[in-house]
């Protein structure tokens, strides 16, 4: 596809190749900087996937998402290691995603959590205080709790029930 875009900008014909005036780093860059603002495919299939893992631990339903959940486990099975010749491509690309450090850091690294009712979000696995996943979990008899399960409000303070 890159070749596409680069054949169509500078040319390839009966003439051979053209001149590539500028760099392709610099054609796409956004109008709004100077570029031509064409569009970088590499990362645009990033955040298209990046999309997606969203999406998988945002929405609450959908077909899709129940496939998904029952074929690989959910968004929570991205992050396990290891290659399964099991999982389809669209799967592995969404892991590599998952685990790339394109964003600067990890996906998982750059999502902030809003607990809300915590009944979605797992205690101890998940990155859920914003400096990561709580490692006293070898040693909890609760290990599939979520946060909703590990405290109540009483008169507007949260108490915890950790066991």
């Amino acid at each position: 596809m890159v070749r596409i875009q680069r054949n169509f900008l500078w040319g390839w014909g009966a003439e051979g190749r053209k001149i590539a005036w500028a760099s392709w780093k610099k054609v796409c860059v956004p109008h709004e900087f100077g570029g031509l603002g064409i569009v970088e495919l590499k990362l645009f299939n990033l955040a298209l996937l990046g999309k997606w893992i969203w999406r998988l631990g945002s929405d609450k339903g959908g077909i899709w998402k129940e496939i998904l959940v029952s074929k690989y486990g959910g968004w929570r099975s991205l992050r396990k290691d290891g290659k399964s010749n099991k999982c389809s491509l669209w799967w592995k690309n969404l892991k590599k995603v998952w685990a790339s450090k394109e964003w600067g850091s990890s996906f998982e690294e750059g999502v902030k959590w809003k607990v809300g009712d915590g009944k979605d979000i797992s205690f101890w696995e998940d990155r859920w205080l914003g400096f990561g996943a709580l490692r006293l979990f070898s040693i909890s008899s609760t290990k599939t709790a979520r946060v909703a399960e590990m405290g109540v409000w009483s008169e507007g303070v949260w108490v915890w029930h950790l066991a």
